[in-house]
């Protein structure tokens, strides 16, 4: 058996705007990439987004979609303040 798990959430954007994270998991025994690539294209349809995959492609199980991460608050990096928060 084969399926498709996500989970969704909302990022805040400038101007009071809400952008969607979306992270897509594959759980099966056949192509993880083709049955992603299929899923991601109708989830998405035509609404711009980005979209990110392991560099290494280690790990084809996983997608993350993005929407208005070209209107996420900016600002120069500073190591001090900006840290990962934990759980």
């Amino acid at each position: 058996m084969e399926k498709v798990i996500i989970q969704e959430s909302s990022i805040e954007l400038t101007h009071g705007r809400t952008g969607q994270i979306a992270v897509l998991m594959y759980v099966g025994e056949n192509d993880p990439v083709a049955k992603l690539n299929s899923v991601v294209s109708e989830y998405v349809g035509n609404v711009g987004h980005n979209q990110f995959v392991d560099i290494n492609m280690d790990n084809p199980w996983v997608r993350v979609i993005i929407t208005g991460i070209n209107e996420m608050k900016q600002e120069d990096f500073n190591p001090l303040k900006h840290k990962l928060k934990g759980w």
